[in-house]
């Protein structure tokens, strides 16, 4: 076989893989009013966040908002609990497991 259509295979190869393959889905918890539970959207459309327009965009904010973050993290267990499950929980490998949940020891 030559060189040329060896290399034409493997590119039509490369282009049904990538034809083949699921668009990744975009996830949206919509909050609802009165208390009722939030509604989880699936998307194949990318979601902007106010947050990633750098118009809007504020290092101090991004300080602010990291600093919250790490005393709920600290101080609510159950916020702890549910960034565990979310950032852990797919983890398969016992190894990056364990290093993950050190990240929460406090």
């Amino acid at each position: 076989m030559s060189m040329k259509r060896m290399a034409r295979r493997a590119t039509a190869a490369a282009l049904i893989t990538i034809a083949t393959t699921p668009m990744a889905l975009a996830q949206i918890t919509v909050p609802l009013p009165s208390g009722s539970a939030p509604v989880e959207l699936y998307t194949t459309t990318p979601q902007a966040d106010p947050g990633d327009d750098p118009a809007n965009w504020s290092s101090r904010q991004n300080v602010v908002d990291s600093y919250r973050y790490e005393q709920l993290v600290r101080i609510n267990p159950a916020f702890r609990a549910a960034r565990v499950r979310k950032e852990c929980g797919p983890i398969t490998d016992p190894d990056l497991l364990q290093q993950c949940l050190a990240t929460f020891e406090y």
